[in-house]
């Protein structure tokens, strides 16, 4: 990217002197270049200006040439001897380590002054190079590293003698920025961006802006810029945000608008807004503000909206929450009722749960009594046949021929007799009338108790229930039962006195038949 900078010189011999630099090349400079790759063979010479060119002119004898050319015209009494153009190049566009590009810079040079200065493109015609002299020195030397061209302009028309003179210096600097834009274009190389006409300043303000001396249109520019800004954040008009910074404002006509102000100078100064750029001329001022105050308008009917939105919002957001309360509170009474019909059932669980642990503990109180009484009932069985195994065996016999003849009295019953209640089931009943044999009668009553209590069976030689005796067991009521269970306690003990009394008679009887016997013997002896 090429850019150029443009300004008036009184002397043309100085600015000469500076561009061509007989041996002023910096060791440093040269170190530099040889460093980052530049060939030392083409550090050789000394000048500052590693390439030169000129147009109706000698370089290396501009300033004798130039000088000749004044005097011959106005006998070099111009106060402005020449015009000084410095054209800069990036290092993205050509690099400052090639001696390729050093006489390319050069070329790009010469080419924009010859367009420049009135050179026609047809190189053919009489005219294709200016009527001026003009001398191009390439440099590598400087702070930023950059190749640029020093162009020297002498202000002398070689044809009538005549000054290089223009109307207006910015607007002629602005055609030849677009003069090496071309040129830089043709040349492969990136254009500089359209410069903002927003700011508009003479060659006279840049060169005051070169040397950093103050411009006063510069501080006009800052006021204004600074008032603008200000309207922007306040509400306040333009007028009394420039009265603010000292700055007078005044439109004329529909159109007109100039700005007037004490400079740090103390001097009075007026401009018009178009000479200070587009951004401070009326239409732009006057838009710039009516811009702010359509913001502040729309920004106030935006809250306008937001509040009516918000008041909206807020009487929807009240509706909503007591809506939501009155459910939610619906919701806890529903709440609670579930608690306490959970909390009834639970009760109730746990009612049925004791009622079954309860029932549980009775069920298994009455199983351990049933087992008591049945190990007490075995051990009465026991004991009872252990006291039939005492009897002799004719009496034993006896007894099975009498259990026989019991059983088939009941099997016989069982067909002929009508059903008796169960409390007069036994079978102490059923034996015949002549059994009288105590034994006989005790053995009954024991084999009735342990029928009716164990409801155990007889075949063959033991007993069992005929079927309406089981059928009167099936249908006894639980009174009943325990009428029964009564009976059959007395009978037993009733029968443990008799068997006991009819074991003793029995050993008696024993014993004397012993006793019979041995007297027997010693009578015999």
């Amino acid at each position: 990217m090429a850019t150029i900078k443009m300004n008036r010189a009184k002397s043309a011999a100085a600015a000469i002197s500076y561009a061509l630099g007989s041996n002023r090349m910096k060791q440093e400079t040269k170190d530099w270049l040889i460093k980052h790759g530049c060939p030392p063979g083409a550090l050789k010479n000394n000048d500052r200006a590693v390439v030169r060119s000129g147009i109706n002119i000698s370089p290396t004898y501009a300033n004798a040439e130039m000088k000749a050319v004044r005097q011959h015209a106005n006998g070099d009494t111009v106060k402005n001897q020449a015009v000084r153009i410095i054209q800069s190049f990036s290092a993205d566009d050509l690099d400052i380590t090639s001696p390729e590009n050093w006489q390319i810079c050069n070329d790009i040079g010469y080419e924009f002054a010859r367009r420049a200065f009135g050179g026609l493109d047809d190189e053919n015609q009489d005219g294709y190079y200016p009527p001026y002299q003009i001398a191009v020195y390439t440099h590598v030397d400087g702070k930023g590293h950059k190749l640029h061209n020093h162009i020297i302009v002498n202000k002398t028309n070689l044809h009538d003698s005549k000054q290089w003179t223009v109307d207006n210096l910015d607007q002629e600097w602005r055609s030849f920025r677009e003069i090496n834009d071309a040129v830089c274009r043709e040349y492969g190389l990136k254009i500089t961006q359209e410069r903002s006409k927003k700011v508009k300043k003479t060659i006279s303000e840049r060169e005051l802006e070169l040397k950093g001396q103050y411009v006063w249109k510069n501080d006009l520019r800052t006021r204004i810029d600074e008032a603008l800004a200000e309207i922007r954040k306040k509400n306040i008009n333009l007028e009394d945000a420039l009265k603010a910074r000292g700055v007078d404002v005044r439109r004329r006509g529909q159109n007109g608008i100039s700005y007037a102000f004490i400079d740090e100078e103390g001097k009075k100064r007026i401009s018009r807004g178009k000479r200070l750029g587009t951004n401070y001329e009326r239409e732009s001022v006057d838009g710039y503000e009516q811009e702010i105050k359509q913001q502040r308008e729309q920004q106030e009917r935006a809250r306008e909206a937001a509040r009516s939105v918000r008041l909206d919002v807020r009487r929807s957001t009240i509706d909503a929450v007591q809506n939501h309360q009155q459910q939610l509170e619906q919701s806890v009474g529903d709440a609670g009722e579930r608690v306490e019909r959970v909390g009834a059932r639970k009760q109730a669980v746990i009612e049925l749960v004791r009622s079954i642990q309860q029932a549980v503990d009775r069920s298994i109180a009455l199983m351990k009594h049933l087992r008591a009484d049945f190990e007490r009932r075995k051990a009465e069985m026991k004991r009872f046949q252990d006291k039939i195994r005492q009897f002799d065996v004719k009496s034993y016999k006896d007894l099975e021929q009498q259990m026989c003849l019991v059983a088939k009295v009941a099997e016989q019953s069982k067909k002929t007799a009508a059903p008796k209640a169960i409390v007069a089931v036994t079978l102490r009943d059923e034996l015949p009338e002549n059994s009288s044999n105590p034994l006989i009668a005790a053995t009954a009553d024991m084999t009735q108790y342990l029928v009716m209590i164990d409801q155990g069976v007889w075949s063959g030689r033991q007993f069992e229930f005929s079927g309406r005796e089981k059928e009167a067991l099936e249908k006894a009521t639980p009174e009943q039962l325990k009428k029964i269970n009564g009976i059959a306690k007395r009978q037993a003990k009733r029968l443990s006195g008799i068997v006991d009394e009819a074991v003793e008679r029995q050993k008696k009887n024993a014993e004397r038949l012993r006793a019979v016997r041995n007297r027997g013997k010693r009578y015999r002896r």
